[in-house]
């Protein structure tokens, strides 16, 4: 009987002890991630692709991270790459929470970086959508696409939409292999360093997107004189703000708001730097669809691009 009281004793005190265990587990659990949580959104991390000069776009940015501070009560810090593919790598690590990237550098990021298509800026004259050039200075000689065999050329970066996949896509619907007809190709990481590439004449001819070539002009990097267009690309979508998948959902739905219903004082102090933006809208990863199809017409494995 005593055996009997003490095994049961024994069994409730084990059990006791177990679910105490339990509790305090859990509440440790519940610890962590709440200190897990807190750090991961204590500092919004946004990446930007370099398109031109690192401290001019860091300039550039630099009202649109004062806004969503205020906005969401987060610092913000803005990060930029020294290409299209360190950016990348660095939301698939977990060191970035938002990225501002080109279309078909989006792209590259959705596939391997858990990224995911969140807001899409909107201008006056383009709406969401881009286009590229294919420039040369105007002494080249070179008038259309046809022309560039045997010629020199910079791209951006093998990442960049309308630095590298728009303008090969022309090409080689004109039958023009960059890698075996022209005299070189270069990649430059930027777009202002192409214009400046052609205005040096130190390539023939060189990809630019539009509204990169007018902020060229109105820094005053290039004149009309410098230059002249051979062509311009069907438009096609433009670079998204993407944010890591794994962001807590209540903190996308903030930044969501913080873009789409941005005040019009704000918006105009975004213009010194982005001339022409009227609106934030909501972007979809199927908008990028259109882009997937070229790089496949293309046989370009995105994976290798990175």
């Amino acid at each position: 009987m005593i055996v009997s009281i003490l095994s049961k004793l024994k069994k409730t005190s084990m059990l006791m002890f177990a679910v105490l265990l339990g509790a305090v587990l859990l509440v440790t659990g519940c610890q962590s991630k709440e200190v897990e949580t807190s750090e991961e959104i204590a500092k919004l991390r946004i990446g930007l692709v370099p398109g031109e000069d690192a401290q001019q776009i860091i300039e550039k940015y630099d009202p649109l991270a004062k806004y969503l501070e205020r906005v969401l009560d987060l610092e913000v810090e803005l990060i930029v790459g020294t290409d299209y593919t360190e950016t990348i790598e660095a939301m698939r690590t977990g060191k970035l929470d938002l990225g501002m990237y080109g279309p078909f550098s989006y792209i590259l990021a959705a596939d391997t970086a858990n990224a995911e298509a969140a807001i899409l800026a909107s201008y006056e004259d383009m709406g969401i959508y881009y286009e590229s050039y294919i420039i040369t200075h105007p002494e080249s000689g070179i008038d259309k696409i046809s022309d560039l065999k045997g010629k020199t050329f910079a791209f951006v970066d093998p990442a960049s939409t309308a630095g590298y996949l728009i303008p090969r896509m022309y090409m080689e619907k004109e039958g023009i292999n960059p890698d075996k007809d022209l005299a070189s190709t270069t990649f430059l990481g930027g777009h202002d360093a192409c214009a400046l590439a052609v205005k040096k004449k130190q390539v023939d001819a060189a990809s630019i997107v539009k509204h990169q070539l007018e902020s060229a002009i109105n820094a005053g990097l290039i004149s009309e004189d410098d230059f002249k267009i051979i062509h311009t690309s069907d438009r096609f979508p433009g670079g998204p703000m993407a944010w890591r998948k794994d962001l807590p959902e209540d903190l996308k739905e903030k930044i969501r708001d913080a873009f789409i219903n941005m005040p019009e004082e704000d918006i105009s102090v975004l213009r010194t730097a982005f001339p022409k933006l009227v609106k934030f809208e909501v972007a979809n990863d199927s908008d990028f669809d259109i882009l997937r199809q070229s790089a496949k017409e293309l046989n370009l494995d995105i994976k290798e691009l990175i």
